[in-house]
């Protein structure tokens, strides 16, 4: 049972892939469960009627190809909400615009600009760990608003600032900003989201890594969901059947995603078992 939930096509910024091309390649991957979940940033992205026109076009588009197709992968749809309470009044409308199937909430700054932007070759170590600070606290934040049904990539920042950059940081220093964090999704029944761009990028861990996963499961975090991040029809499932195997080995029973907003649940493989 191969799930897929968070990718992006050309809807996205960052994003180049037709979904038709897309929905093919998730069949052909023998994905069972596969969702396009395209940027819906809240700071730095498009006017909002711009943002209204993309998201409704890339809903309608895999809502037509999922009804003009008999397909073994169940095809969802849903948006990546960033940064929502920058704006909440227009992530509460682009909530409502369309019948997704999940909805991705996502922090990607610390209040000024995207990591996905950011230089950390000459940032001093105070200037690192006030940003993540800010980034945490901001993600706290967002969960006790709770709008949304899946936390995603929640180290997301370490993708850069440790994987391009080569930069240390301990995440010990953050250790009451993450348990708080986990506590509050765990209490509201939001769904970590464990992403495994890493394993393909320099980082090269899973966002969060096993030490997290760890610990959210010690403060009884059990609901936990995959997405590969791609960007393209290569990226696409990128990780997805490695981790489900160590997700297992580290003694979580189920996956997690979500069909008309309604939570779902598919048993992993047993360790050292198959998919």
């Amino acid at each position: 049972m191969l799930i897929d939930c968070h990718n992006h096509s050309l809807y996205s910024f960052d994003g180049s892939e037709k979904i038709e091309d897309i929905c093919s390649t998730a069949e052909a991957l023998g994905l069972s469960v596969f969702a396009l979940t395209d940027h819906c940033d809240m700071i730095g992205g498009p006017t909002a009627e711009a943002l209204k026109v993309s998201i409704a076009g890339s809903v309608n588009e895999l809502c037509a190809w999922r009804e003009s197709h008999q397909s073994p992968c169940r095809m969802l749809c849903g948006i990546e909400l960033g940064d929502p309470l920058e704006n909440p009044a227009l992530a509460e409308e682009m909530i409502r615009l369309a019948p997704y199937d999940v909805i991705i909430g996502s922090i990607h700054t610390d209040g000024v600009s995207d990591y996905y932007f950011g230089n950390y070759s000459d940032a001093t170590d105070q200037q690192l760990h006030e940003s993540l600070e800010r980034y945490f606290l901001r993600q706290c934040e967002m969960a006790d608003w709770g709008k949304f049904d899946v936390l995603a990539h929640m180290t997301y920042p370490l993708r850069y600032i440790v994987g391009d950059y080569g930069r240390s940081v301990r995440l010990e220093r953050y250790s009451s900003l993450i348990d708080r964090l986990f506590r509050t999704i765990i209490k509201k029944e939001i769904v970590l989201e464990i992403n495994t761009s890493g394993l393909r990028q320099k980082i090269g861990v899973t966002l969060p890594d096993q030490a997290l996963l760890t610990r959210y499961r010690e403060l009884g975090g059990r609901l936990i969901t995959l997405g590969s991040d791609a960007h393209t029809l290569k990226d696409m499932a990128f990780g997805i059947e490695q981790t489900e195997h160590e997700l297992a080995r580290l003694g979580f029973t189920e996956l997690t995603w979500f069909e008309k907003r309604q939570m779902r649940h598919t048993p992993l493989p047993a360790p050292g078992g198959t998919t």
